[in-house]
């Protein structure tokens, strides 16, 4: 009778911490759907100035100037639309930059959602990538940057972020006439949540006061500045 007794203690405890831990499982994985909920995965994004949109990147493809107000970002080359920086989107030639465009995230249905920004106490911020570097030298100079025999090899354009920016928010600033790709990305603490497709960003060589016969705008921007 005394082993019964102690055969059924013992089905009953291991029950009981069974139970504790189905439930300690349920309660983490809710936990976690509400923490994935809270912050949505981004699928996609679109750049916006102004409230309209300038291009859309959606299910692995762009379209460029979906609401038809900024064709002067676009020319086509070749049979190709490329992104265009030039006098004609540059709102300030002697700074080089365009106005301030602010990348917007798109959920898995094209919706337009946003993420709790590290500029507002959050843990998300933008990122990018060019494909080509910066200057050929490993230390950045306007000079290294503006070698004439080297143009084709650097990236022609940068982004520059500002505080009244926000983390979504940036300026292309063309420093030479040329062609590169970028893409960005979605920083979640140390790694990417997301990350673009490449689109090809493409700087005029256009007749203007501010930019000389090799096509190097002639701007007063520190043009080794990246962020």
């Amino acid at each position: 009778m005394k082993q019964l007794f102690t055969k059924k203690l013992f089905a009953t405890i291991l029950s009981a911490i069974t139970i504790a831990v189905l439930i300690t499982a349920c309660d983490t994985t809710d936990s976690n759907d509400h923490d994935h909920d809270d912050h949505a995965d981004a699928f996609g994004y679109i750049l916006e100035l102004n409230n309209a949109e300038i291009l859309r990147f959606e299910n692995n493809q762009y379209e460029w100037n979906p609401t038809g107000t900024w064709d002067d970002y676009f020319r086509e080359m070749d049979d190709e639309m490329y992104f265009t920086l030039s006098p004609d989107v540059i709102d300030d030639m002697t700074r080089g930059m365009t106005p301030t465009i602010t990348v917007r995230w798109l959920d898995q249905d094209g919706d337009i959602f946003n993420l709790p920004e590290e500029a507002d106490g959050g843990d998300y911020r933008l990122d990018w990538d060019w494909e080509k570097p910066n200057t050929l030298t490993e230390e950045c100079s306007d000079e290294a940057r503006e070698n004439p025999e080297d143009l084709d090899l650097i990236r022609p354009a940068n982004l520059e972020q500002h505080g009244s920016d926000g983390s979504w928010g940036f300026h292309f600033r063309a420093d030479h006439a040329g062609q590169d790709r970028i893409r960005f990305k979605v920083l979640h603490d140390d790694h990417a949540d997301f990350v673009s497709g490449w689109f090809t960003v493409v700087v005029a060589h256009d007749e203007h006061e501010l930019i000389d016969e090799n096509g190097i705008y002639m701007h007063d921007r520190d043009k080794c500045r990246v962020r």
